[in-house]
């Protein structure tokens, strides 16, 4: 029998032992038994086999290391970081944060790895271990590790440094953490016109409206994709920025015509209606269509009723048959009252 600790149940035993069979059908029997019996007892048979020619025994060993290594096997993580092999250096690093703070000595060597795999895994397991490592690893010269460090940061300062930093996946880790903290430093305005805009705008909007900086809020209106009209029209729902003309006039003038309309939408003010009725006498075919869209099921002002006979006769067919639509819908509203 193999050397193998006493008082094994008699299962484990026999498949430990055959285990060493000659013939390789019974060995990977006794592989795929061993993972069924699923006993930490047989880590050690299965380090042996990283040294197998047979790659397939050698992937089972890799599948085994990490299922059953936990803090107890510090030495097994240890021997797994010295090895040539890059896969069993990368494993090392990744199962390190299993051992607890006496995987830092180990983390340390493997940051400096030869290979850049093992090197951002280890540095991935490094910051799960010790977060005092992230002033650190802010600096390394590769941009996923400041990119993991960034992310696992919630210090200010750190936060603002990397949303400066020459990688836009970096930049864009920091933004996402300041969003988890509610954190709105004014740097964030310098991104409000770029690739970073939308998740900027959500951070720095409630700011900018509290302090009444509407003429950035204009510059949002200029040009928005649909995700930034949503953000505009969340953010401004309770607002009063029909009082605002630069945000008003940048609104009308936006490229995109269902800014103004999506804007207006839930709004039941008197300003709110003779801003409806300008767009729909001089605004763009949709802009008027989706102001005639929103208008089904409420009652309309004199100045919109009046229009909509005029509407209804008008050369764009969109329009012409959203106006006769809300003339029915009118009446309809006036019958059941």
């Amino acid at each position: 029998m193999g050397d193998y600790p006493l008082g094994l149940g008699p299962m484990l035993q026999f498949e430990l032992e055959r285990l060493k069979h000659k013939d390789v059908r019974q060995r990977r029997m006794a592989v795929r038994r061993l993972f069924e019996i699923d006993d930490p007892t047989a880590l050690a048979a299965f380090i042996e086999l990283l040294d197998d020619d047979d790659d397939w025994f050698v992937g089972k060993a890799i599948d085994a290391i990490r299922r059953w290594v936990d803090s107890g096997h510090r030495k097994v993580v240890v021997t797994l970081s010295v090895r040539s092999e890059v896969r069993l250096r990368h494993l090392a690093a990744e199962l390190a944060p299993r051992v607890g703070a006496e995987a830092l000595p180990i983390l340390s060597t493997l940051c400096s790895d030869a290979e850049q795999s093992v090197r951002r895994e280890a540095w991935k397991s490094r910051l799960k271990v010790d977060a005092g490592t992230i002033p650190v690893a802010i600096e390394n010269e590769d941009h996923m590790i400041r990119k993991m460090a960034t992310a696992h940061s919630g210090d200010n300062e750190i936060l603002e440094k990397m949303l400066l930093d020459e990688n836009p996946r970096v930049r864009e880790t920091a933004l996402d953490q300041m969003m988890l903290l509610g954190y709105s430093p004014p740097h964030l305005d310098q991104l409000l016109d770029g690739p970073l805009r939308n998740k900027a705008a959500k951070l720095r909007l409630p700011v900018l409206i509290a302090s009444g900086e509407t003429s950035a809020i204009a510059t949002l209106c200029q040009n928005p994709d649909a995700s930034m009209r949503k953000i505009l029209a969340k953010n401004l729902e309770n607002i009063d920025w029909m009082s605002w003309s630069d945000v008003v006039d940048a609104a009308r003038e936006s490229e995109d015509p269902l800014l103004l309309p999506r804007l207006l939408r839930s709004r039941r003010e008197p300003d709110a209606d003779t801003i409806r009725h300008d767009l729909l006498l001089n605004g763009r075919p949709a802009s008027r269509a989706r102001i005639l869209e929103h208008l089904h099921g409420r009652p309309l002002p004199e100045s919109i009723a009046d229009l909509l006979p005029s509407l209804a006769e008008d050369s764009d067919p969109l329009i012409a048959q959203s106006a006769n639509s809300l003339i029915a819908d009118s009446r309809a509203l006036e019958t059941d009252a």
